[in-house]
């Protein structure tokens, strides 16, 4: 389930009491997905906001509702036009209302803020994201931090010091990043604990490793992380298998390799992710290549011997 989300949005803050609570960012996402499809007003059932929230199993609506209420506090957004002036900050809620009607009790209308739309459909640019990935972290300080890595991914770093363009660096103040969390922190080590947290979760969830200090000289947390050539189909440099296969051979996996001593939930799967990205997961040669076989591909033509990787 892929978005666009733009930017104002990826460098704005929701007001959540603490990092912790992740669900209301989730929230802007899962609502942006039905917004880029059907509008400003559109109407989700509670089963599918909580598929779009990576929330199947939820049965406490609650959650879902102090979401919602966050939502329509007021959020920053910088940076674009409305009418004939520019913006440089602007507190607004994302929601302007949300209605759950008796005689349709299963439903939600949602309208999102007539300002916010305006923001959203100036050219300020997009962040590529997967609701399946974002839905994943469980801190605010690994969603955002992961957000804001795929908002600068592609642009080119503008640090001399540093040649290769394999390499992505950008630079953030304190003030900056307490803004982005939610947080207000007053020391730079109190904030490079929390990006810690966030570094580690995005290691786990993604593959991706981000690296991140305190540059007392110029007063910024500098951020840096080595680009992967484009269209690299694989979650990580460690996993064997492509990306897109991520998901179904999971599913297979945990179907068929059945270990009645465990439980085959959503904390299952997750772990069995972070050994393929991480390449820890034992026997995965074997396993894949029966996968492969059930699913009908020639296995002579789906192994890369040189990298040591499958190609479908």
């Amino acid at each position: 389930m892929k978005i666009r989300k733009h930017n104002s949005l990826t460098d704005g803050s929701t007001p959540q009491k603490t990092a912790r609570q992740v669900l209301p960012d989730r929230l802007i996402n899962a609502l942006y997905y039905k917004y880029e499809r059907e509008g400003a007003v559109f109407e989700l059932s509670l089963g599918e906001l909580k598929y779009l929230l990576g929330l199947e199993g939820e049965r406490d609506n609650e959650r879902i509702y102090k979401a919602i209420a966050v939502l329509q506090h007021p959020i920053q957004i910088r940076d674009f036009r409305h009418g004939d002036r520019e913006v440089v900050w602007m507190s607004a809620p994302f929601l302007a209302r949300a209605i759950r009607y008796r005689d349709h009790s299963n439903q939600i209308e949602f309208t999102i803020d007539p300002i916010i739309i305006e923001a959203l459909h100036q050219k300020a640019g997009y962040t590529p994201l997967d609701l399946n990935v974002c839905n994943r972290f469980k801190t605010k300080y690994g969603l955002k931090l992961y957000e804001i890595y795929r908002r600068y991914y592609t642009l080119p770093h503008r640090e001399r010091y540093i040649e290769s363009r394999r390499v992505g660096v950008i630079k953030k103040g304190l003030k900056e990043l307490n803004i982005l969390f939610g947080t207000h922190f007053k020391y730079p080590s109190q904030m490079l604990r929390a990006i810690e947290r966030g570094v580690k979760e995005v290691r786990r969830v993604t593959g991706v490793f981000i690296h991140c200090f305190y540059a007392r000289s110029e007063k910024l947390f500098v951020f840096s992380w080595e680009r992967r050539s484009e269209g690299d189909p694989y979650p990580s440099e460690k996993a064997i298998i492509p990306a897109s296969q991520l998901e179904p051979f999971i599913e297979w996996y945990s179907n068929n390799v059945v270990d009645e001593s465990i439980e085959h939930g959503r904390a299952y799967r997750e772990e069995l992710r972070k050994r393929i990205i991480e390449g820890k997961f034992f026997n995965l040669k074997e396993f894949y290549r029966f996968y492969l076989e059930e699913k009908g591909y020639n296995l002579e033509e789906c192994f890369d011997e040189e990298r040591g990787k499958f190609t479908c």
